[in-house]
């Protein structure tokens, strides 16, 4: 059971991270600065990512007591995410494209466990 929901995470997972990395990629392009492109790009995320894990991978419906969890849960993993992109670019030179991915992919397995765990258990 849980190997299936980490498989359908993955793909839910996978569509937050290309609507984050369309819009951090998009925001830059039109100068917005770096941690306000990959927190506004998550922001935008994060309600995708709500919307759609809690249909296909938990198989629940969307409730405001969870939605409440589950943005605490990811506001701990933006923290992941933001702190993870402008370390890697600010302290190993990292272009931003790349330190975006390194976030997104720390976060996520941190993301799926508190979801796993605490929001939808």
């Amino acid at each position: 059971m849980m190997l299936s929901k980490a498989i359908r995470y993955v793909f839910t997972g996978g569509l937050a991270a290309f609507v984050d990395l369309s819009v951090f990629r998009f925001l830059l392009a039109f100068g917005m600065p770096l941690s306000l492109s990959a927190t506004s790009s998550w922001l935008i995320a994060a309600a995708v990512n709500y919307s759609v894990t809690s249909r296909y991978v938990f198989n629940q419906a969307i409730s405001r007591k969870r939605a409440l969890l589950f943005l605490i849960g990811a506001l701990l993993g933006l923290s992941i995410n933001v702190c993870v992109t402008l370390n890697l670019v600010q302290q190993v030179g990292l272009s931003p494209l790349w330190a975006k991915l390194f976030g997104i992919g720390t976060a996520f397995v941190f993301n799926f466990l508190i979801n796993l765990l605490w929001v939808f258990r």
